[in-house]
């Protein structure tokens, strides 16, 4: 995984995702089902991030009490993360490391180097499209070995149907894009300017079931972007702040059942170690 590819990303990163309405909207399903999960615990926890970017997750946990270990390829990724967390006064809750997860699959990284056991593993936003499916399913047991017995993993990736995607694409006679993600991978992904091209792929509820579910117990399943569009429509959804809204309210409150994460930009799974 190219680190530089994120280090030229991550000064407007905030700005162009985590704070935009779309972003904003999609992370709040997130932490819906990611608060739930911490709550039952019923005590702070320990929590290790994968691919956390800017930390903009690992704050949220934070100011709940729980500690965590926020991880990410790049090294600016990570420095925005930690001045945002000492601004936020919360520094002493969150440990940043940098760490490429093809070191995790391939052992050159111990699970025992990260400085668990966790209660919880989780990685957003299509952290983990990142990773073939062979690094994904390398990556099982080391994730398995990192957590307390009954700890839990939550993963939000990008399926290989998204309607929003398709029907955009379409409707503006782009029929590759609208096909991009069918094939699952590697699709070439431009992130910055002036930098080589990063290889995706699009991991189904299926694919993931098969690279994890020797170490893991499938809990729940969820879309996140079903009735809310994915983050290249903020323009229409800044003219239209209350038709958001309302697709936010919609997908919250009827369309979370597992069958739409295979339709939505991004799909939330929930497993819990063997």
């Amino acid at each position: 995984m190219s680190a530089a590819a994120f280090d030229v990303m991550a000064v407007d990163y905030d700005r162009d995702f985590t704070h935009s309405l779309v972003g904003a909207a999609q992370r709040r399903m997130v932490w819906e089902v990611l608060d739930d999960c911490l709550r039952q615990h019923g005590r702070p926890c320990s929590v290790l991030e994968l691919n956390s970017g800017t930390g903009e997750d690992a704050l949220h946990m934070a100011r709940a009490g729980h500690r965590v270990v926020a991880t990410d390829v790049s090294g600016e990724m990570l420095r925005v993360a930690r001045d945002k967390l000492e601004r936020g006064g919360l520094g002493l809750l969150v440990q940043t490391r940098q760490l490429d997860l093809q070191a995790l699959a391939s052992g050159e990284v111990r699970a025992q180097d990260l400085g668990g056991p966790f209660d919880l593993v989780f990685s957003n936003f299509g952290g983990l499209n990142c990773v073939s499916p062979e690094a994904l399913r390398a990556l099982a047991a080391p994730l398995a070995a990192c957590l307390a017995p009954q700890g839990q993993v939550i993963v939000v990736v990008m399926p290989r149907l998204c309607l929003w995607e398709t029907a955009w694409a379409l409707l503006h006679l782009q029929p590759r894009r609208a096909m991009r993600r069918w094939r699952g991978g590697p699709v070439p992904a431009q992130l910055g300017a002036g930098q080589p091209p990063l290889s995706v792929w699009y991991h189904g509820v299926g694919d993931m079931q098969c690279a994890l579910g020797e170490h893991f117990r499938q809990e729940r399943v969820r879309p996140v972007g079903l009735a809310v569009p994915p983050s290249y429509l903020e323009p229409l959804a800044r003219r239209a702040p209350r038709w958001l809204a309302l697709m936010e309210r919609i997908e919250r409150r009827w369309l979370t059942a597992a069958w739409g994460a295979h339709l939505a930009d991004h799909a939330l799974i929930q497993w819990r170690r063997r």
